[in-house]
């Protein structure tokens, strides 16, 4: 899965299929900041989809499908 790719910044959590500069990603996961301001269980996902990413990425694709 090396298209798999992973973005983590101060407002966001970004998990995407990078398909190059010519195509648009598609985004598998995304996050904003706003999201776990207001819900702070919505952290626990995040921190999932990312142990998935680095241990499982197939398992965490075939969850999202």
């Amino acid at each position: 899965m090396k298209n798999l790719k992973l973005i983590i910044d101060q407002e966001s959590v970004n998990i995407y299929i990078d398909n190059g500069e010519d195509k648009d990603p598609i985004n598998i996961c995304y996050w904003h900041i706003e999201e776990w301001e207001e819900d702070s269980e919505v952290a626990i996902s995040i921190f999932n989809a990312i142990q998935l990413y680095y241990t499982k990425p197939n398992t965490l694709l075939k969850l999202l499908k």
